[in-house]
């Protein structure tokens, strides 16, 4: 019996050392395409890389896509939202979510919001987390 679990143990180990590429023979790499773009050719003019920061427009817009639909399932009844990091928000993001939400209780509590408030309010706030350095896309760190 002994005899057997370990044959069955060293097969399963070279099973997988074969599978993850480990030992033995390994099939023959695949060609790898270029990974630098050529040069440009003379004459042409040279594209400079992507930055690391996208521009404003885009981090701006980035926000208010993160901010807008949990805004939106609050005012419509949704209770249990979860905190800004299950909800994929930033800090900064999740503040600006928390004092939307205030704000629009404020404004609910005297009748229905004005036409449009939601998309301007949540701009505004997200063009002040970005006037204020903070990421509007980058993601907290840790858990999850």
């Amino acid at each position: 019996m002994r005899k057997r679990f370990a044959l069955a143990v060293g097969l399963a180990v070279a099973a997988a050392a074969a599978a993850s590429g480990c030992g033995g023979h390994a099939a023959a790499p695949r060609e790898a395409g270029p990974t630098v773009p050529p040069p440009p050719s003379a004459g042409s003019q040279s594209v400079s890389p992507p930055s690391a920061d996208p521009p404003s427009a885009d981090r701006l817009a980035d926000c208010v896509l993160s901010i807008t639909p949990w805004l939106q399932t609050s005012l419509d009844g949704g209770t249990d939202l979860g905190d800004y990091q299950e909800m994929g928000l930033s800090s900064a993001q999740g503040g600006a979510l928390r004092e939307l939400q205030r704000q629009a209780a404020a404004l609910g509590a005297r009748g229905p919001l004005p036409s449009g408030w939601v998309a301007t309010e949540v701009r505004r706030a997200c063009a002040a987390i970005i006037a204020a350095g903070a990421s509007a896309t980058s993601k907290p760190t840790g858990w999850p």
